[in-house]
């Protein structure tokens, strides 16, 4: 979809153009949702990324389902969460490190918090045939402006595989805890990237919350895409702008939101709504 791409390629010329000659400009989903306020974003780039018990929980859950799925849903769940564990341990990532520094109650717990996830996606998920292709955490990279912007995004499971000729994949997400608004837009944007990165769209996109054993999803169109191009062409060019020739203080857009509890900017933020929270 020839369209797409140039909206988003024009988009990132423009924020390229704001950066260092070296710099490369990465935007995921996290930043995505952080650039709805220009203090969060900011906010955002100075705190390094970190591996908490509810991240690797998530990553643990995603290889147990795959495998899960690999052995016709056969082995006994530990096993299954015992191997994608070992295998964390064991690989060059930081999440080995993590994994590493975890013992006792604390890794008990974790697997345990592992395998009730695997154990509700069978008694809830749909039955997949055994010809289903099953990809958990496929990332899609989509490289802009001659490698200095980079989209990025990893949708928890891929199904199905795209054919020249057929929309054959549907993009799941895995969720616990409450519904947002938010889940629709990252779907959209995964939908987004798997599109400009293999010149297919997926049919569907959906968001399974395993606590309510429930869907949303929608039947993806040129028009949700287009949407997403909009808003992701617009959000780069800002934090091109941020990034490379960040504004004064009092011209910066600040948003106030939920977001504002985690934000270190907010104890001097004009809007921040974190003392009421």
């Amino acid at each position: 979809m020839p369209g797409l791409r140039a909206r988003v390629d024009r988009a990132a010329d423009r924020a390229a153009g704001h950066l260092a000659a070296d710099m490369t400009l990465r935007v995921n989903k996290t930043a995505l949702d952080a650039l709805d306020c220009d203090g969060r974003y900011l906010d955002l780039r100075t705190q390094p990324f970190m591996w908490s018990e509810r991240l690797l929980a998530g990553k643990l859950a995603h290889r147990a389902i795959e495998l899960d799925h690999a052995g016709g849903f056969q082995r006994p769940v530990t096993e299954l969460v015992t191997h994608a564990w070992m295998e964390t341990a064991t690989d060059r990532g930081s999440a080995a490190t993590f994994v590493a520094d975890l013992c006792g109650v604390a890794a008990d717990s974790l697997r345990g918090t592992v395998t009730e996830r695997v154990i509700t996606f069978r008694e809830s998920f749909p039955v997949l045939p055994a010809s289903a292709e099953v990809r958990a955490e496929k990332p899609y990279t989509v490289r802009l402006a001659g490698g200095a912007v980079e989209l990025r995004g990893v949708p928890d499971l891929v199904l199905g595989r795209a054919t020249a000729r057929e929309r054959r994949v549907l993009l799941v997400d895995l969720k616990t805890g409450n519904r947002s608004g938010r889940h629709l837009h990252d779907m959209r944007f995964y939908a987004l990237l798997a599109t400009l990165a293999t010149g297919v769209a997926p049919f569907r996109a959906a968001t399974y919350y395993l606590d309510e054993a429930a869907w949303e999803h929608e039947d993806i169109e040129l028009e949700h895409l287009e949407a997403a191009a909009r808003t992701v062409a617009a959000k780069v060019e800002r934090a091109g702008e941020l990034v490379g020739a960040p504004p004064p203080a009092d011209q910066l857009r600040l948003e106030p939101g939920p977001a504002c509890r985690w934000c270190t900017r907010s104890p001097v933020c004009p809007v921040s709504t974190a003392d009421l929270d």
